[in-house]
């Protein structure tokens, strides 16, 4: 009975979203196929440049693998630990070779795809919102036109001059 109940609650709750229901736009996976390891050269050097002050000069925690076939070379100083720095290498490697070999789908190109598309939106946005404001100053503009010429409204500098005119001095 209480797995019935744990099922109706899956289906009507906002945690469906992360079980039953597949994304609209997926990713495509990772791409850790694309690596053998015959293929690799690794080098373990001492990191040259970034945070970590003597240390980082002194230990062989960067980590340089070279894609033998395609001749790519990648080389990670993300953090102190060398096994880490392995794995990131690789999974950069990994991204690189699937842009290679698979420059339409790979999962690099649909990130840069959605970037752009998301880029585009927030300038149709920027642009929709000031040319709702540049229209509604434009309207006020020829709203007080319309005024002014209603009420025959003459600027102060044209009054003073016809008074300036028609005044008459005895002096």
């Amino acid at each position: 009975m209480s797995s019935r109940i744990n099922l109706f609650r899956s289906l009507f709750t906002s945690n469906s979203l992360k079980y039953g229901i597949p994304k609209k736009n997926k990713l495509p996976p990772r791409p850790k196929h694309l690596i053998k390891e015959e293929d690799l050269e690794e080098k373990f050097l001492h990191g040259g440049r970034g945070p970590g002050g003597q240390k980082i000069n002194k230990s062989n925690s960067k980590v340089q693998l070279t894609h033998i076939p395609t001749g790519m070379v990648v080389s990670c100083q993300a953090t102190r630990s060398q096994e880490q720095n392995r794995a990131i290498a690789r999974e950069k490697l990994a991204l690189k070779l699937d842009d290679y070999y698979n420059p339409g789908t790979s999962r690099n190109a649909v990130l840069m795809e959605r970037a752009q598309k998301v880029k585009q939106s927030k300038s149709k946005k920027s642009s929709r919102k000031y040319k709702k404001i540049e229209d509604e100053n434009l309207q006020k503009q020829v709203e007080l036109s319309k005024l002014e010429e209603s009420l025959d409204i003459k600027d102060i500098d044209d009054e003073f001059d016809d008074f300036i005119k028609n005044a008459k001095v005895d002096l």
